[in-house]
């Protein structure tokens, strides 16, 4: 009970982090993996811009290539949250400048169909209204 009231707690704190005024790229993608690993597909709202598209190329957290709207990339991660899961969320890397990021980051994942992979994720974050926001999620295989 204690370590799921703890995963929530850091999941609620990373969340607030990535959503207050002026916050650091790193903090949207951590509270981005926790959310993931948690499975908490509404807490993925707070990355996602409230105009313009996401690039994506998903093929096991997908199957999606193209451009979606916040709403629409929403939906295809709740899709993949309830028929598989993230068991982990390791940043490798993230460079910014004061507008833009690119995150790398491995992720550990049983798809929907059951099978364990270890995934690479690129994401690039961009500064919209004094928070970061998600503008590429790219997949590649390792």
């Amino acid at each position: 009970m204690a370590k799921i009231i703890s995963k929530a707690a850091l999941l609620g704190l990373a969340l607030l982090a990535a959503i207050s005024y002026g916050a650091e790229p790193r903090e949207t993608v951590d509270a981005f993996g926790a959310a993931l690993v948690e499975g908490n597909a509404d807490g993925l709202r707070a990355m996602l811009p409230s105009a313009g598209k996401v690039r994506v190329r998903l093929v096991r957290l997908g199957p999606q290539d193209g451009a979606l709207r916040g709403g629409q990339l929403h939906a295809i991660l709740q899709d993949f949250l309830e028929r598989g899961s993230v068991q982990s969320f390791k940043l490798q890397m993230i460079e910014h400048s004061s507008k833009l990021a690119l995150a790398s980051a491995e992720l550990g994942l049983i798809d929907a169909k059951g099978t364990r992979a270890k995934v690479r994720l690129h994401l690039s974050l961009e500064l919209e209204n004094d928070r970061w926001v998600l503008r590429e999620i790219r997949e590649s295989s390792q």
